[in-house]
């Protein structure tokens, strides 16, 4: 074979730059704007582009949607952080939220959602710059695919700590910071409870690492799951077979230097919680 596979400690650290150009496109960070306070952002959360039985919008956590609807009163445009430094802003009207959970804890949810996107010159928009992945798939597949130990994950998302906001004469600069955190799965990472699937990640912190102190932001953004491939001739790094396994939406507390972040995993998203609407 021309390609062999990698475990997660032998993969250097500028292949981040590689994951960021596949998953990126994929990913939004979300915030309200207003044409009155026209120098705030209010922000919450992350999420990532999807489309279910041909209906487009963003996938994420159930609680980040409940902030947004906290935070409306004063603000009339939602704005969509999309890559490359570009924003969309969508009148509040043209998001129509599924509602899919009502999380019964703050640790374990259910907390998953779905904001349609109707139709509109903004989608038109976002649909030219960004990517949309499809969760018309058989969830079954993927969990044989990427659910093993030693499966690499990407989770992305937004940490509010690395975000600024630069007020302006006119308006304000939104500096966001798009962060792609790479993990393997470990034994019991995955787990199930009450019929919903689960995926967490342990964050190690040394001064070997960047991670961020607080993971507040990163809610609602996606979890990829991919193979790494390395080319035996050359050497060089690249990415095989990959899909959305899991939406992030709750940190554990930083204690001896270790956290974990816990997601929403495979069958959730692509299987329990849209049953669950349907019944």
């Amino acid at each position: 074979m021309a390609d062999e596979y990698l475990r997660l400690g032998d993969i250097p650290t500028d292949f981040q730059n590689v994951l960021m150009r596949e998953f990126v496109p994929y990913s939004v960070g979300m915030g309200w704007v207003s044409s009155q306070k026209k120098q705030a952002f209010a922000p919450f959360g992350s999420g990532t582009f999807v489309k279910k039985n041909g209906t487009v919008g963003i996938l994420t956590a159930r609680h980040c949607v409940t902030q947004m609807h906290r935070q409306s009163a004063g603000h009339d445009r939602v704005a969509l952080l999309l890559r490359d430094a570009r924003a969309v802003y969508l009148p509040s009207d043209s998001l129509i939220d599924h509602r899919l959970t009502t999380p019964l804890t703050e640790e374990y949810g259910p907390d998953l959602d779905f904001i349609e996107i109707a139709p509109c010159d903004q989608l038109q928009t976002v649909l030219a710059i960004a990517s949309v992945w499809s969760l018309d798939r058989d969830f079954e597949s993927l969990l044989k695919e990427f659910s093993a130990e030693g499966s690499f994950l990407a989770s992305l998302g937004f940490p509010e700590e690395r975000c600024k906001t630069l007020p302006l004469q006119n308006g304000f600069r939104r500096v966001a910071y798009h962060l792609t955190c790479s993990h393997v799965i470990q034994k019991g990472d995955i787990t199930e409870q009450d019929g919903w699937d689960y995926v967490q990640s342990k964050c190690f912190y040394c001064d070997e690492n960047d991670l961020p102190q607080s993971f507040g932001g990163t809610s609602g953004g996606g979890i990829w799951a991919l193979q790494v491939l390395k080319n035996r001739a050359g050497g060089k790094l690249s990415i095989g077979r990959s899909a959305l396994v899991g939406v992030s939406f709750y940190q554990t507390n930083l204690e001896n230097n270790i956290r974990h972040v816990r997601g929403h995993f495979i069958k959730s998203i692509y299987d329990v919680v849209w049953r669950k609407q349907r019944a």
